[in-house]
């Protein structure tokens, strides 16, 4: 059993590279921020529907080519949960999100997505499900979420509520306002309900996790935050124009605005930029390379001063103290950082390890864990 598995590792380790775009393959290697993500929010992609938060087809697949091209890494709602937890994630991340459950997402923008192969999640009004058409703008259908989500293991779907999506008479919104003569009880159980109808109405639609939403508006309150989370929310999404840090509330994270006509794709790039948190310096993330090697498959074995590497069809020796790799046929390759001996163990940076192996990896202090970046695929 073992040996399967440890095989299967091997076979993605090879198989990883043939999923890259050509865009991916020749992106730029500059580091604009590490250890933090911008999301980006997006509504209804649309070649002739105009309002502020429409863009067109041609409009979205340039931002993210654009993006692409200049080094950023898109990661699903997933590997975004995991960096919330503790896990790295690569420089320059960015999760796609887009709001209301559009039938726009599934004929415009999806086809964009699967084909440059970058994840995404879109957060329904699931009141507009049964009836698609009967919106103001066509929504997406039950049987159209579900062919997303099964045929693909990069497009999510979270929940925007049931029926809250909509302002009071007063102006409040419906998730935060009470109704005329509400009690506070009862306008508990009105936001608590809600959500559990919502999540019951998407759970047949995937056989992901259902514990993220995004507010309507990007409005909630202590309150209305409580019953999410008392439903089974986890992660909620406002529209607060940072970028996304462990530092911030789970319940509270924000989203960068990319899904209106005037921002280009340099404008857009300069938003992230404007909004990057700042970084004090610190030592590379090091990783026990016989740990890593054995979790990826492969060995690893101390010989004097040297530190032997297979993994996959590799075999690696590398200095201890020393910032020089020999592959197998003799090549030379320079590493960023030294191998260490630190407290009885050996230890490499784990940017040096990927790049020696040629793939993603992702790494989790807390529990030690080091396993390759799942490749976006269509299944």
């Amino acid at each position: 059993m073992y040996k399967r598995i440890a095989i299967s590792v091997l076979v993605s380790l090879l198989g990883l590279t043939l999923l890259l775009t050509p865009l991916q393959a020749e992106r730029s290697e500059t580091i604009y921020y590490q250890d933090q993500v911008a999301v980006l929010m997006y509504h209804h992609i649309h070649d002739t529907d105009t309002s502020s938060s429409t863009i067109t087809s041609a409009l979205f697949q340039n931002q993210l080519t654009s993006l692409l091209s200049k080094g950023y890494h898109f990661i699903s709602l997933d590997e975004f949960k995991m960096y919330m937890a503790g896990a790295t994630v690569p420089s320059n991340a960015v999760l796609v999100t887009f709001d209301d459950g559009y039938q726009s997402f599934y004929t415009g923008a999806y086809p964009i997505l699967k084909s440059l192969r970058i994840p995404a999640v879109n957060f329904v009004i699931t009141k507009d499900l049964a009836t698609p058409l009967a919106s103001y703008i066509p929504s997406m259908s039950n049987e159209q979420v579900s062919d997303m989500t099964h045929a693909t293991n990069f497009i999510d779907i979270g929940c925007h509520t049931d029926s809250l999506h909509n302002k009071l008479p007063s102006g409040e919104a419906a998730l935060v306002g009470r109704l005329d003569g509400e009690s506070a009880d009862a306008y508990q159980q009105r936001v608590f309900s809600d959500a559990q109808v919502c999540i019951g109405k998407l759970a047949p639609l995937t056989e992901k996790p259902l514990d993220t939403m995004a507010y309507p508006f990007g409005i909630t309150s202590p309150a209305a935050t409580e019953q999410m989370k008392k439903a089974g929310i986890r992660y909620a999404f406002t529209i607060s124009p940072e970028m996304a840090t462990r530092r911030a509330d789970h319940m509270l994270i924000p989203r960068i605005n990319a899904g209106s006509p005037n921002i280009t794709p340099e404008l857009l790039h300069r938003s992230i930029q404007r909004r990057v948190t700042a970084q004090p310096g610190s030592a590379p993330l090091r990783v026990d390379a016989a740990a890593a090697a054995a979790q990826l498959g492969g060995s690893a074995g101390v010989d004097g001063g040297e530190l032997r590497l297979r993994l996959g069809d590799g075999a690696f020796t590398l200095g201890v103290n020393a910032k020089t790799a020999t592959r197998g046929d003799g090549t030379r390759v320079r590493l960023r950082q030294p191998v260490l001996r630190e407290h009885g163990l050996i230890t490499i940076a784990l940017d040096d390890l990927q790049a020696l192996i040629g793939q993603p990896l992702v790494y989790t202090p807390a529990t030690g864990k080091v396993a390759v970046r799942v490749a976006p695929s269509v299944k």
